[in-house]
């Protein structure tokens, strides 16, 4: 049995979180495993340091690579529907789409594979009708649900702006138009593109930007914290801040210097910042860990969580029962920090610089902090969140693939 993993789009261990379990799974039924990710270097997950090659059965290809906006202006276009996502990075010209398409033919063809699994890819999507059994897996946000026009990624919005009806309906034109000069069948709707024969979006109802109007099957996330309990009050540490944020978020300076000015006791970590730096960053009451701080450990002793928005720092904090201050960095970031928000005892800060200027960030953090009835509020709701089982999921999927690969030999 051989299986393509693809992953065309996004960035982060999100991605390879998902495929690597599913793929262990089928590698320990003896499945040749061939991934085709967007990001080559996430194959350390698997690498055997040692020898510096994958294990035996893994098998690393280059993929039809799309050249994702640099420009930081591109971050200010508003993204409302995946229509308008895709139109950003560009998936409307038609030749490039039409180009990328055969290289995913090709690489089905060279590989051969008896299941392709794909990871938020929904040109190897298309590219595997008709050709081989496809199962999608992704998050809730890069899932949207299929069969019907895209709903808005914002939960709050009601409906789409008329650019988002034109963008999706412009697109969906053009993928029509490359399948029926290809001689092959055309979507019913662009949505379709981020689905297969079966479809699992691994995602939690509290989060699920689309839960409102998602009628498939979801199951609980691989990735999602286990082991946390929430502490009661009096066993937190008195002023204690978890700060957890990635070293390019844009507004890192600016968060970093209102909880130094707050003098409040924080253990942070910052991904993408080696050792060294870390210990420049450090002050007395500022502690930077050079490596990740283990979350059943430390969120249910803070008083407060800060943070990006992260999907599962999000509910690992609601499970500890720790009241949270969200700065997000992109439109994922900002749902699912207005998803968690409505358990309460959480604050979004959109624009820090401009919404907390002065010393006004480092007052927010210190009010949180210190509010009982907040921190009551977030232990209170820890009860009600549920990550789910995920070897139960696991064993969802694996029994869907293992089918629809028997099936292709039927």
């Amino acid at each position: 049995m051989r299986i393509l993993f693809g992953w065309e789009f996004g960035a982060g261990l999100g991605h390879i979180n998902r495929i690597k379990p599913i793929a262990r799974a089928f590698r320990e039924r003896g499945a040749e495993i061939f991934l085709a990710l967007q990001e080559n270097e996430r194959a350390d997950a698997f690498w055997n340091p040692a020898t510096a090659r994958l294990p035996d059965g893994y098998h690393l290809l280059p993929i039809p690579n799309w050249r994702m906006p640099t420009d930081p202006k591109a971050r200010q276009v508003p993204t409302h529907s995946f229509a308008d996502v895709l139109t950003l990075i560009g998936y409307g010209n038609e030749l490039g789409f039409a180009a990328r398409l055969e290289a995913w033919c090709g690489l089905i063809a060279a590989v051969q594979p008896d299941l392709v699994i794909g990871d938020f890819s929904p040109t190897l999507n298309i590219a595997a009708r008709g050709r081989v059994p496809s199962l999608t897996i992704g998050n809730g946000y890069t899932m949207p649900p299929g069969g019907r026009e895209m709903p808005p990624i914002r939960p709050w919005q009601s409906k789409l702006e008329a650019f988002s009806v034109d963008h999706e309906t412009r697109l969906l034109e053009m993928v029509n138009k490359v399948l029926r000069l290809r001689g092959e069948e055309k979507l019913a709707f662009l949505s379709d593109a981020f689905h297969g024969d079966r479809s699992f979006p691994l995602t939690l109802p509290i989060v699920d930007p689309y839960a409102a109007s998602r009628s498939e099957e979801t199951l609980p996330p691989f990735n999602m914290p286990t082991g946390i309990q929430p502490l009661p009050l009096e066993q937190r540490a008195e002023d204690g801040v978890f700060f957890y944020m990635p070293r390019s978020h844009p507004s890192l300076r600016t968060v970093m210097d209102a909880l130094k000015q707050s003098k409040l006791n924080v253990r942070a970590y910052i991904s993408g910042l080696g050792p060294e730096q870390a210990t420049q960053q450090s002050t007395g009451t500022f502690q930077v860990s050079p490596s990740p701080l283990p979350f059943n450990e430390i969120m249910p002793k803070a008083r407060l969580l800060v943070h990006h928005g992260g999907l599962s720092t999000a509910i690992a904090g609601a499970m500890a029962g720790t009241p949270q201050a969200i700065v997000p960095w992109n439109l994922e970031h900002l749902v699912t920090a207005r998803r968690i928000e409505t358990l309460g005892a959480i604050q979004v800060v959109n624009n820090p610089e401009k919404e907390y200027p002065g010393k006004a960030l480092a007052k927010l953090f210190l009010r949180m902090a210190r509010d009982n009835q907040l921190a009551a509020t977030a232990i209170a709701a820890a009860g009600t969140v549920d990550s789910g089982d995920t070897a139960a999921a696991l064993s969802t999927i694996l029994k869907a693939g293992l089918a629809l690969a028997n099936s292709s030999g039927e």
